[in-house]
Parts: structure tokens; sequence; C-alpha cells
């Protein structure tokens, strides 16, 4: 979870919020309901509070409430499985020389579709 907050930390500054909006908006619209209603919890400890309001902003317009989850402050609530997709997706992203070996690791295991 801490990588994940760095990673979303990282993109902020890159993109910028309304760009950084603009793409999980575009990323977010594409993702189908998972098989396994498995839930994530990103909150402030993670993140910051404008990596959470943008998540918010993003998941209002594409609609992707978790059913039967009412929105709590200082917390959004998404499928594990639309978390993990838009991690890997500002992964593939950013540009490889902010990333580290590690995630430059998991950039090319997405391409290849590892």
């Amino acid at each position: 979870m801490a990588q994940e907050g760095q990673l979303w930390e990282m993109a902020l500054e890159h993109f910028g919020s309304d760009e950084l909006l603009r793409v999980v908006v575009d990323m977010w619209s594409h993702f189908a309901l998972p098989p396994r209603p498995v839930v994530e919890h990103l909150t402030t400890k993670q993140v910051s509070q404008d990596v959470l309001n943008i998540l918010k902003i993003a998941q209002q317009r594409v609609g992707a409430f978790v059913p039967g989850r009412a929105p709590v402050a200082g917390s959004v609530t998404l499928y594990a499985r639309h978390a993990s997709n838009l991690a890997d997706g500002l992964i593939t992203l950013m540009p490889k020389t902010q990333l580290s070996r590690a995630w430059r690791g998991s950039c090319l295991e997405i391409d290849l579709g590892i």
C-alpha cells in the first residue's frame, strides 16, 4: 500500500490535478465489473487528500461505486481489481526515469502481458 501511495503522489506531481483526473477517468471508464467483488480502501494514510479527491471525482464521473458501501470521509472504496488496473495504468504512463527499478520491472511485465 505504501508503494501504491507513492505512485499516486508521483502521478499527481507529474500530471497535475486536472490531467491526472482526466487520465484516471479515461482509464476507469474502460473497466468492467470484476468477477470477484473484493474491495480496497484508499485513505489519507496512503495518499494525499488531493489524490483522494481526484479518485472520488473520477469514481463519480464513471459511476464506479461499490454497491452497499456508504461514502466515508477521508477514504475511497473501490474494487481491488480497479485499484490494481489504475496503478498499472499509471505505471505505464509515467516517464520511466521517474520510476523505481521495481516499478520499471512491473512496467515491463505489464507491457509483455505477464
